[in-house]
């Protein structure tokens, strides 16, 4: 009974204040794309707006904490391609946690998500069509384009969430980009994303700590005699041995 009244009683109120709250952040992020983006090229205003809203999901709920390391390992102002394991929708929320300006690599489908998306769209966060080959050349340009910008790009390199939350193989793409610009890589480790998420996302965790690390950075002088395979396996191997001692329970 217990269970019931969680999922079917509680839940319905849950979604609905989200959705108000996404309404009522939407309408502030037009207003703020209205009056910067004809100066503000990089959307570094917009961004931080974003950032705000997202954190906002966590900072109201007393009962969940980011418990986050590492921000010695990063320098604001430098440009970066940046990758992080992924659990969970919640990730996204987790990632604004780091307080640097980027530019997502997201699938094609979030972008049509009312009010997320719309958000990816007025960020001009970058596009990955997932289905097609051509997708990721764009993609890869569009990155190139950012990182020339001086953006740093965000890439889920596992190419989808974790079914059981341990790191999976990583995908060329990240890799590829980062050969092709000789930019530094930014490896960030989080966890939590996947036990908030109950139900197959119809139900949150009420009380959780969240997990987000900065790694060292890993400059392109350490890796340019490196094969795109050889730098993908050893990001993920420094990853996958942080994660391991922050759930060692997916590893068993």
């Amino acid at each position: 009974m217990k269970n019931f009244f969680t999922l079917y009683l509680v839940m319905p109120i849950v979604w609905l204040l989200f959705l108000a709250v996404c309404i009522v952040f939407f309408i502030g992020d037009l207003i703020v794309w209205l009056l910067t983006f004809w100066w503000d090229k990089r959307l570094y205003i917009l961004h931080k707006y974003s950032m705000v809203w997202a954190l906002f999901h966590v900072w109201v709920n007393p009962f969940w904490r980011i418990d986050f390391e590492g921000a010695e390992n990063a320098q604001k102002d430098k440009t970066y391609i940046i990758v992080s394991n992924h659990q969970s929708a919640f990730d996204i929320v987790l990632l604004y946690r780091i307080k640097m300006h980027f530019k997502w690599v997201a699938k094609r489908e979030l972008f049509r998500v009312p009010f997320i998306g719309w958000n990816l769209w007025l960020n001009k966060h970058i596009v990955i069509d997932r289905a097609s080959i051509s997708g990721a050349k764009k993609m890869l340009l569009q990155s190139q384009k950012n990182i020339s910008m001086g953006n740093s790009v965000l890439i889920f390199p596992e190419g989808t969430r974790s079914k059981d939350g341990a790191i999976k193989r990583f995908k060329d793409g990240a890799f590829v980009l980062a050969k092709k610009t000789n930019t530094t890589m930014l490896p960030v480790v989080i966890n939590g994303g996947k036990e908030v998420v109950l139900n197959n996302g119809y139900a949150l965790k009420g009380s959780q700590t969240f997990n987000v690390k900065i790694l060292p950075e890993i400059s392109p002088e350490s890796y340019k005699n490196k094969s795109i395979d050889e730098l993908g396996k050893d990001v993920r191997d420094i990853m996958r041995s942080e994660h391991m001692k922050m759930a060692p329970e997916y590893y068993k």
